[in-house]
């Protein structure tokens, strides 16, 4: 009995100095960084398996989530909608006249459509009265509270809509010219004017735009000097005359003629006849969500889950009560903190460290979460991309970033076997982002060697 007991007691002081070591590691780190000086740093880590706080530091200071929050909007989202869920755009027929059912598939693309519009034609359908859309699966705000205007630029934040179409964006090359300059080519004859001042040299490659939305939403200049042939996104300003746009041209290539009334929207009929439909599976947009953090996804998914679970018309502030809903179910409190959209751009979220770790370890337990954590980035995946290449199958994190925001959340599976849920959350700092990402890692590793 005697001997039982001095091993149990060397395994107790094993794992707490162990805990011990870690945390003088952390707050040294911590401490040599700076960056409690000037910016806000909130840490929080938790054995996920016992849900026990081992680490933290102003881990209940509310600060901005960025994408990490995506990890947390998606489980709901998908509790909601299941694993299986299909985004439909449907087309019926209704005495004479054509309804879309949109989905807010954001998969759809125009080579789809016209593939269905090609399926209407071989059905013998080639000429209806009115031509009317439904849209009424999410509302019509583009962009949730708290973004910003200089989001609307931004190819890594299209505007979100029932009308998603083409990943929202316009594909645009630049390559160098004989003149020093760089020739443009757009891949859509979408009337949208863009105005180079982009020049070529070696030395160089740094590109930035502007779209004056008071003055024409449709033109947009870019400036900088770039070394070489370069691709980029411009997100598309109006998705719902990109999308008639395009649905006219589709109609012009198939013969299908509306002899009527072009474009209005209008609730499909409950006697409408099912004539043909394009379906986009949800697990195609689970890893594009959580390894590249794509935010029309995220974002397009949280308000379809709402749109579904209330039967009603999908928008950020039932998303919110959906997301509110799940979490206290599952003993999770949000009373102190903010959500205003899915996908952590806006401004407005307020999140702690510790409801992150808390919610993580509560997830950790779940049925189905296994399936979820195969979606989740890994060293060398999406934002991973070029860090913690050695901890490759021993961590699965979220990453977030904002201007003069950063943050990462997730697994990490240390060397002594346990599990353990980490939140970092930092912002107002004013150092390099890259200089930010190599002190998250170093907190991660940290952990793991713990």
């Amino acid at each position: 009995m005697k001997k039982l007991l001095i091993l149990i007691f060397a395994i107790f002081l094993s794992v707490n100095t162990s805990f011990a070591m870690s945390v003088f590691k952390m707050d040294k780190l911590i401490k040599s960084s700076g960056l409690t000086d000037t910016a806000t740093l909130a840490v929080s880590v938790r054995s996920a398996d016992s849900g026990n706080l081992i680490y933290q530091t102003n881990a209940k200071k509310l600060l901005h989530p960025a994408s990490v929050l995506k990890l947390f909007t998606t489980y709901a989202a998908l509790d909601t909608l299941g694993y299986d869920y299909e985004f439909k755009t449907q087309f019926y027929k209704s005495g004479n006249d054509l309804y879309i059912k949109l989905g807010a598939d954001p998969l759809l693309t125009t080579a789809q459509l016209k593939s269905a519009f090609n399926e209407l034609k071989a059905q013998g359908k080639t000429s209806f009265k009115n031509l009317y859309f439904d849209d009424s699966i999410i509302d019509k705000k583009e962009f949730a509270q708290g973004w910003m205007w200089d989001d609307d630029i931004s190819p890594y934040t299209p505007k979100v809509s029932s009308y998603n179409l083409d990943g929202n964006v316009i594909a645009v090359n630049l390559a160098p010219s004989a003149n020093g300059m760089m020739s443009i080519n757009k891949k859509s004859d979408y009337p949208m004017s863009v105005i180079s001042f982009i020049k070529s040299d070696a030395a160089a490659d740094n590109l930035d735009m502007n779209r004056y939305n008071w003055i024409d939403p449709d033109v947009v200049e870019i400036y900088g000097v770039v070394n070489k042939t370069k691709s980029f996104n411009i997100p598309v300003s109006n998705m719902r005359k990109y999308f008639i746009y395009n649905v006219d041209k589709v109609l012009d290539e198939t013969k299908i003629q509306i002899t009527d009334t072009l474009y209005a929207s209008k609730l499909v009929p409950d006697n409408a006849e099912l004539l043909t439909e394009i379906s986009n599976p949800i697990s195609k947009t689970i890893a594009p969500i959580l390894q590249n953090s794509n935010n029309l996804m995220a974002e397009t998914v949280y308000k379809v889950a709402a749109s579904k679970k209330y039967e009603a018309t999908g928008t950020d502030l039932l998303a919110g009560y959906m997301f509110n809903e799940f979490y206290n179910k599952h003993g999770i409190e949000t009373d102190g903190i903010i959500i205003k959209d899915g996908c952590g751009v806006s401004r407005n979220n307020l999140f702690y460290a510790d409801w992150f770790t808390s919610a993580l370890a509560k997830l950790y337990k779940m049925g189905g979460f296994e399936k979820f954590r195969e979606n989740m980035a890994q060293a060398g995946d999406g934002t991973l991309y070029n860090r913690l290449y050695d901890l490759r199958g021993e961590a699965w994190l979220k990453t977030g970033s904002l201007s003069n925001i950063s943050a990462i959340s997730g697994y990490v599976k240390s060397q002594d076997g346990h599990t353990y849920a980490v939140a970092v959350l930092i912002q107002n700092f004013t150092q390099k982002q890259i200089e930010i990402k190599r002190f998250e890692d170093e907190i991660i590793k940290i952990i793991y060697d713990k």
